[in-house]
Order: C-alpha cells, then sequence, then structure tokens
C-alpha cells in the first residue's frame, strides 16, 4: 500500500493544516510517506517520526535524506516527548492498527502545543477500498472456511472499520476541540493485472500473507477468481479503482 499513502499523504497534511515553519510530530511514520509529504508543504517545516518498527525506520531515513527530519524507534502509545513540544501531531494510516486508539490519541494530543492540530486519517475499510474487498470478495467464494479462520484468530483494532463519527467521538473524548471530519479520495491506478494482483504475493502483512498462501493452496484459483470480480478492465488492460479514506482533525487545549 506504499504508492498509495504516499498519494494520500498530501491531501491529509491540506486538511490537517499544517503551517510552514513548524515541528510537526508523525506518529507511526513508518517508511516516511507523511514524512515527505510535511516536507514538501513548506520549506521551513520540521518534522520529527517515530515508528515501533525498527526496519521501517532505518527505511524512512534512507528514503527521507534531509535535514528537517529526524526517526526514533518509539510506541506511539507512550511517547517520549514532553507535554507541549510538538506544533503538531499527526497519524496517517496508524489508528487503524492500534488497539488502544485512545490511548494514542491521548498522547499525541499532550505532546502538542496548545492551539496546534491533531489529526489522523485510515482508509475506509468498510465499502471504500475495493482494492482489498475485491480480494475478500474472491477469497470468500474460493474458500470461505479459510477466510473464517482468519477472521476468527486475528483480532483487529477497534478503529479498523470506524466511520467519521467515530473517530470524531474519540478525539472528543481525549478532550480536542474544533473537530472535524473529511472524507479523502484518491484513484489507484494499474498498468495489468499482474500489477494490481503480484503485491498480493509479496506477504508483508497478514493480508497479503494469507492472499498468497490461498492462491497456492488453490492452485491460482483465488487469483483467478479475483481477475473475473474486477469490474471493467480498460482495452490496454489497465484498470482503476477508487479509493476512500477518513480524516479527523481537532485543536489540542492544554
Amino acid at each position: 500500500m506504499g504508492r498509495w499513502s504516499a498519494r494520500l499523504a498530501p491531501l491529509f497534511v491540506d486538511f490537517a493544516g499544517v503551517i510552514d515553519g513548524q515541528h510537526v510530530l508523525d506518529v507511526g511514520c513508518g517508511t516516511g510517506s507523511l514524512t515527505r509529504a510535511l516536507l514538501a508543504s513548506g520549506h521551513a517545516t520540521r518534522v520529527a517520526g517515530v515508528d515501533p518498527v525498527a526496519d521501517y525506520v532505518s527505511f524512512a531515513r534512507q528514503a527521507t535524506p534531509s535535514s528537517r527530519a529526524e526517526f526514533t524507534v518509539a510506541p506511539g502509545q507512550t511517547l517520549a516527548f514532553g507535554s507541549g513540544t510538538f506544533d503538531a501531531a499527526l497519524a496517517l494510516l496508524v489508528l487503524q492498527d492500534v488497539f488502544d486508539p485512545k490511548r494514542t490519541a491521548v498522547e499525541m494530543a499532550r505532546v502538542t502545543c496548545r492551539g496546534g492540530p491533531v489529526a489522523a486519517c485510515q482508509w475506509d475499510f468498510r465499502d471504500g477500498l475495493p482494492m482489498l474487498s475485491l480480494m475478500w470478495q474472491a477469497a470468500e467464494a474460493v474458500a470461505p472456511e479459510a477466510v473464517s479462520r482468519y477472521r476468527a484468530e486475528r483480532p483487529i483494532s477497534p478503529c479498523a472499520r470506524a466511520a467519521p463519527e467515530e473517530l470524531a467521538e474519540i478525539w472528543l473524548d481525549v478532550g480536542l476541540s474544533e473537530v472535524r471530519t473529511a472524507r479523502l479520495d484518491i484513484l489507484m491506478e494499474f498498468c495489468s493485472f499482474d500489477d494490481f494482483w503480484l503485491p498480493f504475493l509479496g506477504g508483508p502483512t497478514s493480508t497479503t500473507s494469507f492472499a498468497a498462501t490461498l492462491n497456492q493452496q488453490t492452485g491460482g484459483a483465488l487469483a483467478n477468481k479475483l481477475r473475473d470480480l474486477i469490474p471493467q478492465f480498460r482495452p490496454d488492460g489497465s484498470l482503476i479503482l477508487p479509493a476512500r479514506a477518513w480524516a479527523v482533525a481537532g485543536v489540542a487545549g492544554h
């Protein structure tokens, strides 16, 4: 999903209202997509990125050779910064994966100075990400029992399928003011079915690992069914799928 988070990040930065020259915390920075979008949004913006996965932080450092960015291996639920350290705190595609989203929001609000924006953004996993929903539809068609086992064995974040009003409620509960939400839309363009499907075989996440394993176990039936379910290929074999994310922002008041 890296290429799509990079496309989503600038829209999220605009929504959050970051001002050039601010010192911004990128919570759950991953490989640095949001940090790079923040740096591109202002010539004087400085960013501190934190993520619990050392490999992601290492990649982010290499991919973001800027003196205005620094990256640290650290969890978002216990930020090692003093209160009011940053002018803004943002989290791109993070709450959907944490099991205590309110704690993360509390920490983001704590380290943000009074009047600064605190914002998060996540994919709409309910019905706004056909790239994944088509895969699950195909999986349920070829191996419904395997899908049921996977879902029963893998707990999900309470925010994974949250609606905008549910995200807003978290922001209000942690004491943020002027809470607002927005829908952010991008298009996912694939030059071919292989361009769409092959990333599923890489297995870097639990979802892609499941897809790769199931496709192997079914002798390629998953890929064939998925190809049949894709609504429409263009004459050159390419396809475009919409994608939607929900964003929430509020103002720190401590």
